[in-house]
């Protein structure tokens, strides 16, 4: 009697340790499904991100050629511009010379204009002279042939005046026609020095794009940064998965060992299933967990002979049979 009570307890404390053993492997294999899961879905983001960064560096290759181009560009439009700054400069510095020197004859003139207003006034001071000398004739022919002297002398000076007039008023008519010139040449230096700044503002413009450019670039470099980091995060955890994976595997392993030495059957694993009905099941041909999952709650308590007064959960056990036998399917 003894000893039958020490191989119950022997054989309670293996049963024990079996369904111990059955509830590890049954928790190992779902964490082994999802570490399985995780790691492909951490591949797949792994790839994507991969790709994402293969193509900001493409981008940034291509953006850094035409940031190049751009800044050559906007050199040698600065250096025009300052080139035709000058230019204008030196067309407005002659251009206000030629103005001098046309004031400078306006002022000549005037005073040409003057000495013959005042030549024209002593002429008609000699004539009134000559008046009075005609009047006093008898007594003045002397004054007389002094004063037509005189208007002589004043005359070829008057016509002398008048032959420079004319040629000051040609050359007021030279300095007028240099004046539209100038004017002309004006506009002109004007129209492209407006040109000039309006290529100016298009030069900033385009730097300000240029700028615009750089900063998303350099947002560009940062989110690759980040993508950068957020790849080694990823590589961390899929040798986490793998290893723990791994440690998963030998687990499976070591409780399939332990099941093929202690020579019990897979049913006995199932809680509820004791050695008495794994031999009547057995009896039937039903030796494993695939066997036990394609039967129904009827005919296994027909075929273990269940008693209305037991307890046993035959529905419970189908359900286990169906996840261990879908289990070790996935681990074999």
């Amino acid at each position: 009697m003894t000893v039958e009570l020490i191989l119950a307890v022997i054989v309670g404390f293996v049963a024990g340790v079996l369904v111990a053993l059955w509830l590890d492997s049954q928790t190992l294999v779902r964490q082994v499904q999802q570490a399985n899961s995780e790691k492909q879905k951490s591949l797949a983001t792994l790839q994507k991100i991969q790709i994402q960064s293969r193509a900001n560096e493409q981008e940034l290759q291509l953006s850094q050629k035409e940031l190049v181009t751009a800044l050559e560009e906007r050199n040698q439009l600065e250096e025009t511009i300052a080139r035709q700054l000058v230019e204008i400069e030196a067309s407005r510095e002659q251009l206000q010379t030629t103005i001098k020197t046309n004031e400078m004859l306006k002022e000549n003139l005037q005073e040409l204009q003057d000495r013959h207003e005042e030549m024209e006034g002593l002429q008609l001071m000699g004539e009134d002279k000559l008046a009075t000398a005609v009047a006093e004739n008898n007594r003045l022919v002397g004054d007389v042939q002094l004063m037509e002297a005189e208007i002589f002398t004043l005359e070829g000076k008057v016509e002398q005046l008048t032959q420079a007039l004319a040629q000051v008023q040609g050359q007021v008519a030279d300095l007028e026609q240099k004046a539209l010139a100038a004017e002309t040449q004006l506009a002109m230096v004007e129209a492209e020095r407006d040109n000039a700044q309006v290529q100016l503002q298009q030069a900033e413009l385009v730097n300000a794009e240029q700028n615009a450019t750089i900063a998303t670039l350099q947002q560009k470099l940062e989110e690759a940064a980040t993508v950068q980091h957020e790849l080694t995060v990823v590589e961390e955890k899929l040798q986490t998965a793998d290893a723990h994976i791994q440690k998963l595997q030998d687990t499976m392993e070591d409780v399939q060992t332990k099941m093929n030495y202690s020579g019990k059957s897979e049913l006995q694993l199932i809680r509820g299933i004791g050695p008495t009905y794994a031999r009547r099941l057995g009896e039937f041909g039903i030796q494993s967990f695939a066997d036990l999952a394609d039967c129904n709650p009827e005919q296994v308590a027909s075929i273990i002979k269940k008693k209305n007064w037991q307890a046993a959960d035959i529905q419970n056990w189908i359900d286990e049979a169906k996840a261990l036998a879908a289990t070790f399917d996935a681990t074999s």
